[in-house]
This record gives structure tokens, sequence and C-alpha cells, in this order.
């Protein structure tokens, strides 16, 4: 199997056996494992010298001298990596005993499949089961020419097997013109970001497509409440415009040109959707946690913040009391 299963690590040691024992696990097990420590400071890395002393196999783990973030520890993997094909699996996720082989068999069943993801189910911080997941993605090569086609962003889910020389092709996980220091804006959307620049080759019957299944336990915690929603927007509009420029052939805008070159009155709106956002995430946790005070004021700042946005957040079943 032409395969790097890949996990790029920071300070995952409360996670990361349980994870390994997953991999261990899989039902195909002939794929190269290479495990890219972020400067953590806790035991992970030790953790993980013991895991594979009682149930040896393969692996590598290399340990990057200063902490880069995400984005960065995939682009590494990108470049470092020799198989055809990588599958990226989080260091605190669970992936089921099958993901590996329904993956590789369904990208080598079609030379067209450039990116073959599946479908997540959510688990709490401690394993326990939550309600929902994530059921993202195109089904069939005709259902992703058609939004590649309409120039729309790719939605699918990181835990995906993708062809290494056609994502570095396109640009691989981006880093450079971004802004110094945190938040790192290169870690918001980095996989939208290539399903989206691997999508313009469309136009050559390349496909990006999902298993329908869920193959994989992905696990939120509390304090995905508190994340960067004005990033993430901005991010999203910056890979929607880049997208459209791709398309017209004209040159792409870095972020810091991006964010410099957007109206003051857009950007204020972008503010207060993101604080809506955030407003309304914090409320949906207040209320799980049995804080029903807090979480009705958090949701109503939500709805004076940008009531458009609560409504639609609704309307679609995206927040579940």
């Amino acid at each position: 199997m032409d395969l790097t299963v890949a996990i790029c690590m920071y300070n995952a040691g409360k996670y990361i056996e349980e994870t390994l024992g997953c991999i261990s696990c899989q039902t195909r097990q002939d794929f190269s494992l290479l495990i890219i420590n972020d400067c953590s400071t806790d035991n992970s890395v030790e953790i993980i010298r013991r895991y594979f002393e009682r149930y040896p196999r393969q692996y590598e783990i290399v340990n990057l001298p200063v902490n880069q973030g995400l984005c960065a520890g995939r682009r590494f993997v990108e470049e470092r990596a020799t198989t055809k094909y990588i599958l990226f699996v989080d260091a605190d996720d669970c992936p089921k005993p099958t993901l590996v082989e329904e993956l590789y068999g369904k990208i080598i069943s079609d030379d067209d499949l450039i990116a073959v993801g599946c479908y997540l189910e959510y688990m709490g911080a401690s394993g326990e089961k939550l309600n929902g997941g994530i059921f993202l993605g195109e089904k069939t090569k005709e259902e992703f020419y058609n939004k590649a086609a309409a120039e729309k962003l790719i939605f699918m889910q990181p835990t995906a097997i993708y062809d290494r020389q056609v994502a570095l092709s396109v640009g691989g996980h981006n880093l450079d013109g971004f802004p110094d220091g945190k938040p790192r804006y290169r870690d918001l959307c980095e996989d939208l970001d290539l399903w989206t620049r691997m999508s313009d080759l469309y136009i050559n019957g390349k496909a990006i497509v999902v298993v329908p299944k869920v193959l994989c336990r992905y696990r939120k915690h509390e304090s995905a409440m508190s994340s960067n929603s004005l990033g993430m927007i901005l991010r999203m509009r910056h890979i929607k415009t880049n997208l459209k420029r791709r398309r017209r052939c004209e040159p792409e805008l870095t972020f810091v040109e991006f964010r410099e070159q957007m109206p003051a009155e857009e950007l204020k709106r972008i503010e207060r959707e993101a604080r809506s956002a955030d407003m309304l995430r914090q409320g949906y946790y207040s209320l799980r946690k049995g804080n029903p005070f807090v979480g009705m004021k958090l949701l109503a700042g939500s709805v004076i913040a940008n009531p458009r946005y609560f409504y639609n957040k609704v309307k679609h079943n995206l927040l579940r009391l």
C-alpha cells in the first residue's frame, strides 16, 4: 500500500495512546506511520515510545525544533513523505477499524479521484458519545463536478486520504502570506483551502468525494466554544476570493493583502457576525451544562448582534437545543 498515515501532535498525552490503539486495530496495516511532534511540553513522546515497545510496528516520530502549528506540520508531512497518498488522523481522534481499508480502496478504484473523505461522529473529551457529527462532501463525481464548476468552496473533513503530489502541485497546505504571531491564520480553514485549490482540477476530470459512512470518531472539546470565529470567517472569505481570482486567471491575494483591501464597513459587518457566532456557541454549551440563565442571555446577545445569522443557524438545524 502506497500510503502514509500521519499524526500531527501537540500535547496530546491525554489521548494519543487511544488514537494509536485505533491505528493498531486497522484492518489494513501495510502503511507507513509518521508522527510529527510540534514541540509538545507534556509526556506525549514518551507515551508513544512505551506504546510501541508493547505493540511493535514500524513508525517514525519527528520532533520539530520550533512550534509551528497544524498547517506547518501537515505541509512538513507533504514534503517529507515519499508515498503517493497521505491520510491525516488527529492526535485525539478515534478511527474506526476499517478507515484505512475503505478510504484507500475507494481512492485507488478510480484514477479520477484525488481525495476521498468520510463522515465523522462526535464524541466528548472523555470519549462519551455526543449527538451529531460532520457529514460533509459530495458522494459522487458528478455532484463534485457541478459544485466545482459553480465556484463553490469544497467542505470536507480533514480525515481524508489524498494524492500527495497533486496537493503539492496546487500549493499544498499554504504557509505564505500570513501575519506573524497569533492567532495563526494559516491554521484556520487550512483543509478547506487545500480541498478548494485541488477542486480547480475538475476541468481535468479530477474529483474529491466522500465515502458516506462514519469511519472516525471526532473529539469535541469545550474549548471549541472559544474558537476564533472572526478569523474563520475572514479565512473563508479569503479562500473564496482566491478561488474566483484563479478561475479568472488573476493573481491570488495573500491573507495580509486580502485583509488590507477589505472595506471598513465590511469588516465591521463580519465582526458582528463573529460576535453572534461566539455567543451562540457559548450559549449552547451553557445550556448543555445546566446554566439556563447564562445560556439564554448569550443566545439573546447572539440575536441582537446578528439576527440573520441566528435565524439561519436555527433554520438549518445546526444548533440543536
